[in-house]
C-alpha cells in the first residue's frame, strides 16, 4: 500500500446522488467523477469546496452549476455524497 492510498477517504454515494448520475450525459458523468476523486484525496479544503453554514463537517463541491453535497466522517475516513443537482435544486433539501 502507498501512501496515496492511506490520504483518500472512501466515498460512499446514497440513493439521490447514484440515480442523478444515471440520468444525465456521459460527459457530465465524467466532469462528477473527476469532482469525486478531488473530493476523496482533500474533502475539506479546495477552491470549488465551502462548509455549508448551519452544519458541522458538511461542504459542498461546486462542478459548473453542479453542487455535490456531502459530509465528512474525518474519524471513520468516509464521505457520504448526500445530493448531486443543479445548484438550484440541491439546497431545498
Amino acid at each position: 500500500m502507498n501512501s496515496s492510498e492511506n490520504s483518500t477517504y472512501k466515498v460512499q454515494l446514497l440513493a439521490q446522488p447514484r440515480s442523478y448520475l444515471k440520468r444525465v450525459d456521459r460527459a457530465t458523468q465524467k466532469r462528477i467523477a473527476t469532482a469525486i476523486e478531488a473530493i476523496s484525496a482533500n474533502p475539506v479544503s479546495g477552491p470549488n469546496i465551502k462548509p455549508l453554514r448551519g452544519f458541522t463537517q458538511k461542504y459542498r463541491y461546486r462542478v459548473g452549476d453542479i453542487r455535490i453535497i456531502y459530509n465528512v466522517k474525518i474519524e471513520e475516513r468516509l464521505i457520504i455524497i448526500e445530493v448531486i443537482g443543479p445548484r438550484g435544486d440541491v439546497y431545498k433539501k
